[in-house]
């Protein structure tokens, strides 16, 4: 999702703390840490968040900002094996490990979670949120899949699959069950911080 303002971008930045992290806000430590490179995977987010915003925004400073950014999200891409269109994911996006990610431009919704090995490609696909990718998963054609859907490790998705909170499995992937959100079906953290991160977004008045 391309993110149009500063708050916008504030409440990305935090929701995918909250999400991955465990916190809105990085204590001090956790920003040197960030800032360092000790935390690549969050870098790699907020290098994503950044490039999303500021390539939009009108301005020479905007554009100066939005290089520098560009060139983080691409350095850090390259040693964590991350190829990410950075206008694709909503918020509280989670990605677990390093290891080879591919999503080109589609549009897809917030909570996603994505594991190693695994390619979306980028011809303008639907997919709505909680969406989690199991490790090896690739999604190809310009499919649709509704709000929490699973997908079990090593499938091909190459056709749409609309109803909410199911599992689909295969090569080529079919239904298996239906099947809660993620976040909801784990031990309980993930769902937590979605409602924290729900909270927030209320509190800075977004729509």
């Amino acid at each position: 999702m391309r993110i149009k303002t500063k708050q916008e971008l504030k409440f990305y930045l935090m929701a995918d703390r909250m999400m991955n992290r465990g916190k809105f806000n990085y204590s001090f430590l956790g920003r040197v840490r960030v800032l360092l490179g000790f935390d690549p995977i969050m870098s790699y987010l907020e290098a994503l968040r950044k490039v999303s915003y500021y390539r939009h925004a009108p301005g020479g400073a905007n554009f100066i900002i939005s290089v520098y950014y560009r060139y983080k999200f691409w350095r850090l891409g390259l040693k964590l094996g991350y190829t990410i269109d950075p206008d694709t994911f909503g918020y509280g996006l989670v990605i677990p490990h390093y290891g080879t990610i591919v999503v080109g431009s589609n549009t897809i919704g917030n909570y996603a979670a994505l594991h190693v090995l695994t390619c979306v490609t980028g011809n303008g696909k639907k997919i709505g949120d909680g969406l989690y990718l199991s490790t090896g998963v690739t999604i190809t054609s310009k499919v649709e899949l509704g709000n929490g859907v699973s997908i079990g490790a090593n499938s091909l998705v190459n056709k749409s699959f609309q109803n909410d909170n199911v599992l689909i499995a295969g090569m080529p992937a079919n239904y298996i069950k239906e099947r809660e959100v993620w976040y909801k079906e784990e031990n309980g953290i993930h769902a937590e911080r979605v409602l924290k991160v729900e909270a927030l977004k209320s509190k800075m008045q977004l729509a």
